[in-house]
């Protein structure tokens, strides 16, 4: 199993100190989530990722991750946090996903907080032993060289028409 993105802090319980992975944060319209090294270990997978859309405190802005609905049985989340911007938590929001990739190859397309014009949308694929990130512009050179196809999208606009259309599923709606 390959790790990726997983940084785990020293975290004091009820029972002790343990090492685990934070997702989210905890407060007012957000959701801390705590999982534990010991549990990730004994997860039978390819990869487990944590794929967070935190990116610039922007209002009304929800950052999520999408996965392509054709990959969507290779996926299993682990658990999620929601991070938020300002005290209430009202101003703007992130999901914070921790997943096992089962079989490759993955596709996820990041959607940070901030929206399109201050956070670039862009493609993460995960292969058996590699992790690539593909920018919109970078499609067709990417399928023509690695061979990992990734559907050409306006991600300038809501991504409402590519689930309805049953492209991509928000990780958020799997949980």
């Amino acid at each position: 199993m390959k790790l990726w993105n997983i940084e785990p802090y020293k975290v004091s319980t009820g029972f002790g100190e343990i090492d685990a992975v934070l997702l989210g944060e905890e407060g007012r319209g957000r959701k801390r989530a705590l999982v534990p090294i010991t549990k990730i270990n004994k997860i039978n997978a390819q990869w487990v990722v944590r794929l967070s859309a935190e990116g610039t405190y922007t209002r009304g802005t929800y950052g999520t991750v999408y996965v392509l609905t054709e990959d969507r049985e290779k996926i299993k989340i682990i658990d999620f946090g929601i991070g938020a911007y300002g005290d209430a938590g009202r101003i703007g929001s992130w999901n914070d996903f921790m997943v096992s990739i089962e079989e490759t190859p993955v596709r996820f397309l990041m959607r940070p907080s901030g929206g399109p014009a201050k956070r670039e949308r862009y493609w993460i694929v995960f292969d058996k032993d590699k992790v690539y990130t593909v920018k919109p512009t970078e499609i067709d050179i990417f399928k023509e060289t690695i061979g990992i196809d990734i559907p050409v999208l306006d991600l300038e606009e809501g991504m409402t028409q590519y689930e309805e259309a049953g492209i991509i599923i928000d990780l958020y709606d799997v949980v």
